[in-house]
């Protein structure tokens, strides 16, 4: 009995949660992989977030990618840490599709990227584009 009724608190709980952050489930799948290079390089050009600091109204962000960032905060325990956002802008919205870490040498107050994680951010970029990965890179 307990069993269940702690799995009813769960699953409330996250009900809960998913109204509150306004979580959506993608129709389909490949939705939010649809790439327009030209949208993507003409907003890239344009920048508008430059004009208007409150461009940016929504995000959206992959489980896949929520999930890289939490396990690379918690696995940085009390020490910054540093990465990278993968994804792409329409419109107002940011699209997070995909996410990494970056190896670099964090303290409690500040992350010091050497000559590695350059390195390793570019292989990994152009890796990205190697496989067809079309995204605009975000930082975080």
């Amino acid at each position: 009995m307990a069993s269940t009724s702690r799995d009813s608190q769960e699953i409330i709980a996250k009900k809960t949660w998913e109204l509150e952050n306004n979580v959506q489930t993608v129709n389909t799948v490949d939705d939010i992989f649809k790439y327009d290079k030209q949208q993507q390089q003409d907003i890239l050009t344009a920048k508008p977030w430059e004009k208007d600091p409150h461009y940016f109204k929504d995000i959206k962000i992959s489980a896949l990618a929520l999930l890289k960032m939490v396990m690379h905060a918690r696995s940085g325990g009390i020490l910054e840490i540093m990465g990278l956002l993968l994804g792409k802008v329409e419109g107002n919205t940011m699209i997070v599709m995909d996410s990494f870490a970056l190896p670099v040498e964090g303290t409690e107050t500040r992350v010091n990227a050497q000559a590695q994680a350059y390195e390793y951010m570019t292989a990994y970029i152009e890796s990205a584009k190697v496989v067809s990965l079309y995204k605009v890179y975000l930082s975080k």
